[in-house]
């Protein structure tokens, strides 16, 4: 008589529990993959001016956005920051890295924030 009991509550409770942590559930939407567009590029910046870069996975739920937050963290990071500097480091930005170096150590994270 227990175990009969016991079944139903492990089964039902299982069920609740799949339905609701999000993991499992059927009503996923397929987060997009590959290249970003120029609206989705527009959409990300947006977010970002508005409420800052701090929770990434909060992208998706407030924009709509169909991208993942490593993706959109990755994006902003590599393409769409403000005054990202792209190409070779000048001769004087080289010799600033090599100065900070020696100072720092290998604390690369405080060096940017000095080159920029």
């Amino acid at each position: 008589m227990n175990s009969g009991l016991r079944t139903s509550i492990s089964a039902s409770s299982s069920e609740g529990l799949k339905g609701s942590s999000g993991s499992g559930g059927g009503g996923e939407v397929a987060l997009k993959k590959g290249p970003w567009t120029s609206a989705e590029d527009k959409v990300l910046v947006a977010y970002v001016e508005r409420y800052g870069g701090g929770n990434w996975n909060a992208v998706r739920k407030k924009t709509g956005l169909l991208r993942c937050g490593k993706s959109c963290r990755l994006r902003w990071t590599n393409h769409l920051r403000p005054n990202l500097k792209k190409g070779s480091f000048t001769p004087e930005e080289e010799r600033l890295i090599i100065e900070l170096h020696s100072q720092l150590g290998n604390k690369w994270a405080r060096m940017a924030a000095q080159v920029r």
